[in-house]
């Protein structure tokens, strides 16, 4: 979808302010309310914004230890489970994130957060016992909540909007970070 010069000031500014009231909006952005709430209306509609979301320090909240798993599921499985299924089976479970990637060695990426390492190590010891006749976890990688050092796309979403219509190729720049232009 094209966004305007002004839907994507908007945008930009929600995202790093998604608390800014439409006033505020126009007086930092120099155009009207009621531009301002017909373009958040729009963006929301359009579902550009599917909501507005509180970015949590996860260490001050007791998740202390992650875990990023590579799983391969059984291709028998997905005769019988659904991605509903799958779904269901989340939700109240410790996963941030998963990803179902094209069928090969490792066919979901799964990123968990824990207390301690020993609801880490409980957690992985019922998971195999329970379900490892419908997957089996090809990689594991544990790090602490100290070693996250970002945990927001939100930086991803401004550079893009800054970049709307002459994006450049990502380039290496010096100490192996990514640079863009």
């Amino acid at each position: 979808m094209e966004l305007t010069r002004n839907e994507r000031r908007v945008l930009k500014f929600l995202i790093e302010n998604g608390r800014a009231s439409d006033t505020e909006l126009s007086q930092k952005l120099n155009i009207t309310s009621q531009a301002v709430g017909k373009i958040r209306k729009k963006l929301e509609k359009e579902g550009i914004i599917k909501g507005y979301t509180t970015v949590i320090d996860y260490e001050k909240i007791g998740i202390k230890v992650f875990a990023v798993a590579l799983f391969k599921f059984i291709p028998e499985v997905w005769k019988t489970l659904k991605d509903r299924d799958v779904d269901e089976r989340m939700r109240g479970s410790n996963i941030i994130n998963f990803y179902r990637i094209p069928e090969g060695d490792v066919t979901h990426i799964v990123v968990y957060g824990f207390r301690s390492m020993d609801e880490l190590d409980h957690y992985f010891h019922v998971l195999q016992t329970d379900r490892g006749h419908i997957s089996e976890i090809r990689k594991l990688y544990i790090f602490s909540a100290k070693s996250l050092k970002k945990n927001s796309p939100n930086d991803l979403c401004i550079k893009v909007l800054k970049e709307w219509g002459y994006e450049q190729l990502p380039r290496p720049i010096k100490g192996g970070l990514v640079k863009s232009g």
